[in-house]
């Protein structure tokens, strides 16, 4: 199926503890497609805390898609740089 951008992207800005977008994805998010500027952790959930060894690696300058539930956020955590995660919602 394909997707197209609902007109959302929030951004997150990395740094030694977790932080998460400031909203959740909208009910008609289905897939998020995420980027960053440095190397990051990343997971999601309703009040997600995202650590190194329960996080999902995400290589910077790679944009890569993930599916999102109704009501979840996503977090981020540096790995070795502060930057910033980018996380655009998608819908149908």
């Amino acid at each position: 199926m394909n997707y197209r951008p609902n007109g959302v992207t929030q951004s997150i800005t990395t740094g030694g503890t977790s932080a998460a977008t400031s909203n959740a994805v909208a009910d008609e998010t289905y897939v998020v497609l995420i980027t960053a500027t440095e190397n990051a952790y990343i997971t999601f959930g309703p009040t997600p805390v995202v650590t190194a060894s329960n996080g999902v690696f995400l290589q910077k300058d790679w944009p890569t898609y993930f599916s999102v539930g109704k009501g979840e956020k996503v977090a981020a955590l540096q790995v070795s740089s502060a930057g910033t995660v980018y996380v655009s919602e998608l819908t149908k």
